[in-house]
C-alpha cells in the first residue's frame, strides 16, 4: 500500500540515490539496482548499519511527523535516525522505489519488565513478498535483525546481532531472541495489511505519553559488526555480540558536556536544538 504523499509538495529532493549515499551503498545506483533478494538483504544490512534508532527529536522540542518527505529529509538529508515508524516508513518508501511488493504490519511490543504486550500499532514492520516467499523486515527496532527473515513458523538463525526464532500461536507470530539459553519474544503481530495513516496516534502517543519509554529515555543506538553502541540518559553502553546467543557489555557514564560530541563522533547525528537527557 502507497505512502500517501501530497501532490502539492516538493518531492524534487526524494531521489533514491540520495538514501543509498546515506546507507553507503556503492553496489548499485537508482538507475541499475533491481528488486532480488540479494538487493534486500543489501538494502537492510546497510541500513541497519547506517541509520541509528532513536529518539532525539523527543528530547530537544522537534515533533516528529508521520510524513514521508519530512522522514526522506531529517534522516537522509539530515543524516539522522529515527525510531520504528520514521525508519521502517523509509525503507517502505525504498523498497517501493525498487519495485519490491511490501507492506506494513502491525506489532505489539513486549515490555521486559512486566512481560505485557503494548496496544495495536505499537511498532511498524515490513513484509516483503519475493520469489514465492515472504520475507520479514525490520530496520526499526534497535537491537533486531540485521538481514530480511523468511516469515515462516519455527524459522530459527543466528545473525550478528544474536540469534532469533519466529513462533506462530494462532493468527499471531512471535519474533523471539536468545540471551544465553532462554528465548525472550521481543513483540508480536499479524499478517494484516496496513496503511501509514493507522500508526498515527501511536506515533503521537509516544511523543507525549508519560507512560512512553519514548518520553522518559533519551536514546541512540547503532548496529555494529557484531556489535551494537548504545547512549542512553547519560551513559553509553558498548555490547558485543556472543557466539550461540547472549552478549557482553560495558558502560560508562556520560556528562552533560560529553554528550552532543559524542553523538556527533559516534553517531553521526548533530542535533540543531538542544539536548536534555533523560535517564527514566
Amino acid at each position: 500500500m502507497d505512502l500517501k504523499l501530497d501532490p502539492q509538495r516538493d518531492l524534487s529532493k526524494m531521489d533514491l540515490n540520495h538514501y543509498l549515499r546515506r546507507v553507503g551503498i556503492t553496489e548499485f545506483t537508482a538507475a541499475s539496482i533491481q528488486p532480488s533478494l540479494s538487493t534486500l538483504r543489501t538494502l537492510h544490512h546497510h541500513h541497519v548499519h547506517s541509520v541509528p534508532f532513536e529518539n532525539l527529536s523527543v528530547h530537544s522540542g522537534e515533533k516528529i511527523l508521520l510524513d514521508i518527505c519530512w522522514i526522506f529529509d531529517k534522516i537522509v538529508l539530515r543524516k539522522r535516525g529515527g525510531f520504528c515508524f520514521e525508519n521502517n516508513s523509509l525503507f517502505f518508501w525504498v523498497l517501493q522505489q525498487v519495485g519490491f511488493q511490501a507492506r506494513m504490519l502491525s506489532g505489539r511490543v513486549r515490555d521486559p519488565v512486566t512481560g505485557v504486550y503494548g496496544p495495536p500499532f505499537d511498532h511498524m514492520l515490513l513484509v516483503v513478498e519475493l520469489e514465492g516467499r515472504r520475507w520479514l523486515c525490520d530496520v526499526g527496532f534497535g537491537e533486531m535483525i540485521t538481514e530480511p527473515i523468511p516469515l515462516e513458523a519455527g524459522w530459527e538463525e543466528e545473525q550478528d546481532s544474536g540469534v532469533y526464532r519466529l513462533r506462530v500461536d494462532g493468527e499471531e507470530w512471535f519474533i523471539e531472541r536468545k540471551d544465553e539459553e532462554a528465548w525472550r519474544s521481543l513483540y508480536k503481530f499479524t499478517l494484516e495489511e496496513r496503511s501509514s495513516e493507522e500508526y498515527r496516534e501511536m506515533c503521537e502517543f509516544h511523543q507525549t505519553d508519560p507512560s512512553s519509554f519514548f518520553l522518559i529515555r533519551s536514546l541512540c543506538t547503532l548496529q555494529l559488526p557484531r556489535a551494537r553502541l548504545t547512549y542512553m540518559g547519560h551513559r553509553l553502553t558498548s555490547t558485543e555480540y556472543m557466539k550461540g546467543g547472549g552478549s557482553v557489555k560495558t558502560t560508562r557514564e556520560l556528562s552533560d558536556e560529553e554528550i552532543p560530541g559524542l553523538l556527533r563522533d559516534k553517531f553521526g547525528i548533530v542535533l540543531n536544538r538542544t539536548l536534555i537527557p533523560k535517564d527514566g
